[in-house]
């Protein structure tokens, strides 16, 4: 029986070409490192692949917005700390100066020191990170305060603002991450008057009690100034819990991360060594058929009529 000659050769090279296609997809798959570039490479993978893409995005969003945070109350609590230091030295000026014993000269120099600490103070509540200033709430361009004297808390109140900014972390909560110079420095009662652990008031008012050598004004003061630094030290305690809230929901970000990445690479990635063996299995199918097609008898019409 004969063969149709033409037909068998083009199936065989339609097979030989199908081999060569799948050398070449796993040739790239083992040099690419990935075994879906291309959504018809993997159709039934493709919405996985995006999804775990998009949410290793999200979450890799989440640890960078968190990092600079950390940064920026970083930068706060280092300012709290410095108040605490200049606080410290109010009280310090004002031990010494409290005895009945000491010169009205001497204590107008005390005065002196303590306005500059206060104009130090001022300084600290107009820290800033990255160009922003962390005190100012909703309205990060703008110090709230500068220096003044003539008022009864020795500063002006350039802006009214709150802090209503939040953080989210990897699982979709939520967190205060700051407060606002008038919060911490400038403590105000519901009516706007001067709350009675006002830092800035406080240090004003042991200023004008040694400038006037005033000894009620100091002891009154002093009592003031305790007051002052129970309540910074609340202030400082607020920002060492976002730090820790901070650095928790970071190492939570990156746990995510880690289980995002593996399950993209599970789906996405080339298995080298499964890939290899696959690769030796095709190369080894395409050269036994090469080899088969080369033993093929290729027997005439003529030949086969004339029985040779």
């Amino acid at each position: 029986m004969i063969q149709n000659s033409g037909a068998v050769g083009q199936q065989f090279l339609a097979n030989l070409q199908l081999l060569q296609q799948q050398m070449a997809a796993t040739q790239q798959q083992i040099s690419s490192g990935t075994k879906i570039s291309q959504p018809s490479d993997a159709p039934n993978s493709v919405g996985d692949v995006l999804q775990l893409e998009s949410d290793l995005g999200r979450v890799t969003q989440v640890a960078n917005n968190l990092n600079l945070v950390s940064s920026e109350v970083n930068t706060a609590e280092s300012a709290l700390q410095s108040a605490t230091q200049l606080l410290d030295q109010v009280s310090s000026l004002a031990a010494q100066g409290a005895s009945s014993t000491v010169s009205a000269q001497s204590r107008s120099t005390f005065s002196q020191q303590i306005g500059q600490i206060l104009s130090t103070l001022v300084s600290t509540s107009q820290s800033q990170f990255s160009g922003t200033y962390v005190f100012s709430g909703d309205q990060p361009s703008s110090p709230s305060y500068q220096l003044d004297l003539t008022n009864s808390n020795g500063v002006d109140r350039l802006i009214t603002t709150q802090s209503t900014r939040l953080i989210q972390d990897a699982s979709g909560i939520t967190f205060a991450v700051s407060k606002t110079a008038q919060d911490i420095f400038d403590h105000r009662n519901p009516d706007d008057s001067l709350a009675s652990d006002n830092i800035f008031a406080a240090v004003n008012s042991l200023r004008i009690a040694f400038a006037n050598n005033d000894q009620t004004g100091i002891n009154s003061a002093i009592a003031s100034i305790k007051t002052a630094q129970d309540y910074l030290s609340q202030q400082l305690a607020f920002y060492g819990g976002v730090q820790n809230q901070i650095s928790n929901a970071i190492d939570v970000a990156h746990k995510f991360q880690l289980q995002d990445q593996t399950s993209l690479s599970q789906v996405k990635d080339t298995d080298v060594a499964a890939a290899s063996v696959a690769l030796s299995q095709q190369q080894a199918s395409y050269q036994a058929a090469i080899e088969a097609e080369s033993t093929v008898p290729r027997t005439s019409l003529f030949s086969y009529l004339s029985g040779n």
